[in-house]
């Protein structure tokens, strides 16, 4: 009987220390999950790594800024996210695949680039869209077909908001209400800028540094640090550095856009990717009472997809394959047009208004666009022709039995037959801009940063999403594609992180 009774004690005791072990290693385990990811950038590849940590993984995050606003450029794209086989795609009947996708984005490159990343985003393209409209509950329902594309396959909603705008404002908007109700799982810090990484003697990332918003230097312990900083469109000291041709034309970029995390990175020891292939929209918005400024309205590639033609400033005719890509567009311009300003209208259609109408009224109440008829058309923009010449130039690309003079694989939205000079048209003044820098810091297919000349990472902690990453465009960007590299590889990102975490 005591026998018994000893061993039951020895059994109980045996238990006891047990639970008492689990419960110390569940203490420490829950100290090293308090540890958060450290998000750097608040544009769409930040939104989407810090939404996907915490809402399919409940890992802490603090998301870092140096800008006093979330959004970063991501809020300013208007054109929409690229998608192949989607659900949208289905129901309007548009036939499109992955493969289509990748061929035009492996076309585009021009032999730039890594293939490996360019079929990640391609083929992924489709669960992106998917997950925006299932966890955002985003329309995304209908379609423009961009320059390069084979397909209709850049989604927008038929809301009023742009879809940038659309799209960083649900996801911002999650994290602020996950923010509000517990600050230990999402922290936003904005007025934060980033100025360096720490590492310990094995190269694992155990801090960040940055400056607070009154110019402190604050150290943020974290293992797993994503840089979604963006590009360096606005520095016209890394432009001088690494596209010094450049340097002369306006750019869409916030001034945020310095390149920091590229900097940071390749500090560090990172390797650097494609840095001269810098992509040269070709229509930015002249507004016509601030000519002068180094800053441009992006006049959104939707315009041109959805029916829009580019006429010469001074004869009023096509020069041009409107929905080639970018890079072949925006050297149309520079060499067909006049050299001292590289300027072009985009006129537009009452249908292609009708078709894009809250982004058309946005530009217009900006005075970037304005509605006249043809014949003040040409007596307001100051077109050395007639406007029977206007007319005919818009009857000759309307009809779809004519072959188009410059190939163009799309007419939509087109103006019609019945053309007078009092018929009413949309009208901007465009011109060439910095838009996008397709380089930025090697990843591999799991969003981690890659060593300078090694295949191997940088540090196990180090990832990267969205424009400071290079590789995943080659030599030219598609337009819809850098909203969909952000999802894409930000949520892959949050993948691995969980996975290493």
């Amino acid at each position: 009987m005591i026998k018994s009774l000893k061993r039951v004690c020895l059994y109980v005791s045996i238990l006891v220390l047990i639970l008492v072990l689990k419960r110390q290693l569940s203490s420490t385990d829950q100290l090293l999950m308090k540890q958060p990811v450290v998000v750097i950038g608040s544009g769409l590849a930040g939104l989407t790594t810090s939404n996907r940590l915490i809402t399919k993984y409940r890992i802490p995050v603090v998301l870092l800024d140096k800008a006093a606003s979330i959004g970063g450029n991501s809020i300013k794209a208007s054109s929409g996210i690229n998608g192949a086989e989607t659900d949208t795609q289905k129901n309007l009947n548009i036939i499109d695949s992955p493969r289509l996708f990748l061929k035009d984005t492996t076309d585009s490159a021009k032999g730039k680039g890594v293939p490996s990343l360019m079929e990640k985003l391609t083929k992924e393209s489709k669960t992106a869209i998917k997950w925006l409209q299932t966890e955002f509950d985003l329309k995304l329902d209908l379609l423009a077909q961009l320059g390069g594309h084979s397909a209709p396959r850049t989604h927008r909603s038929s809301g009023k908001l742009p879809p940038g705008f659309e799209i960083v404002q649900a996801l911002s908007k999650r994290l602020k209400e996950i923010s509000s109700k517990d600050s230990g799982l999402m922290k936003i810090m904005l007025n934060s800028e980033v100025i360096d990484i720490e590492l310990d003697n094995n190269g694992n990332v155990i801090g960040v540094v940055y400056l607070d918003e009154n110019g402190g230097r604050q150290i943020l312990k974290s293992h797993n640090v994503v840089f979604c900083s963006g590009g360096f469109g606005y520095s016209k000291e890394m432009l001088k550095e690494y596209s010094p041709s450049l340097i002369h034309l306006p750019t869409t970029n916030g001034k945020q856009t310095t390149g920091d995390g590229q900097k940071i990175l390749s500090k560090l020891g990172a390797e650097l990717i494609d840095m001269d292939q810098v992509q040269v929209h070709p229509t930015g918005f002249v507004d016509p009472n601030d000519r002068e400024n180094n800053w441009k309205f992006l006049a959104a590639e939707a315009l041109r997809g959805l029916g829009g033609i580019l006429l010469h400033p001074i004869t009023g005719r096509r020069f041009t394959n409107e929905l080639n890509t970018r890079d072949a567009v925006t050297m149309d311009i520079q060499y067909k047009c006049p050299k001292n300003d590289n300027r072009a209208l985009l006129v537009m259609s009452s249908e292609v208004y009708e078709n894009y109408t809250n982004n058309i009224n946005f530009y217009m109440s900006k005075n970037l666009i304005k509605k006249v008829s043809i014949n003040d058309l040409v007596q307001t923009y100051g077109l050395q022709t007639t406007v029977p010449e206007i007319i005919n130039e818009l009857k000759t690309y309307s009809d779809i039995n004519i072959k188009d003079t410059f190939d163009r694989s799309l007419t939509i939205n087109a103006f019609g037959e019945d053309i007078s000079a009092e018929t009413a048209v949309y009208v901007g003044e465009i011109t060439p801009v910095v838009h996008f820098t397709m380089g930025g810091v090697r990843i591999n297919e799991n969003s981690q940063v890659m060593k300078k000349n090694s295949k191997n990472v940088l540090s196990r902690g180090l990832f990267a999403a969205g424009e400071v990453s290079g590789g995943v465009h080659g030599a030219n960007r598609l337009g819809g594609s850098s909203l969909l590299e952000c999802v894409v590889f930000g949520r892959t990102a949050a993948d691995n992180i969980a996975r290493l975490y």
